[in-house]
């Protein structure tokens, strides 16, 4: 009897552990299917509404990366990298008080926009 407890306590705990691992998980949201979310668009044109003083503000926990295609899928669920694109884009997270610490991407510190 003690041998089966011992047997299912090895089962049962990766299973909760990778149980536990996937739910707490985070995926990138995927891009809308709209105009606005063009698989054919550059980097630089989804920072227009995605920087820090866009409409729509990318969270305080964004990776600080600015190579949007690398992490977010399309509709579909399908990743479209692109080989050699920046990681850092003029506006993007480098110049983000709350993100790269307000370094601008010339390494020069820059004051977080007034309230």
């Amino acid at each position: 009897m003690a041998r089966r407890r011992r047997l299912l306590l090895w089962v049962l705990a990766p299973a909760a552990l990778l149980v536990a691992v996937l739910l707490t998980r985070s995926t990138p949201p995927r891009l809308p299917a709209d105009a606005n979310h063009a698989l054919d668009q550059t980097e630089a044109q989804c920072l227009t509404c995605h920087l820090h003083t866009g409409k729509r503000v990318r969270p305080d926990d964004h990776p600080l990366r600015d190579d949007c295609f690398s992490c977010h899928r399309d509709p579909r669920g399908v990743l479209h990298p692109r080989p050699g694109a920046p990681t850092s884009l003029p506006g993007g997270w480098a110049d983000d008080p709350r993100l790269g610490g307000g370094r601008g991407t010339a390494g020069v510190r820059v004051s977080p926009a007034p309230p």
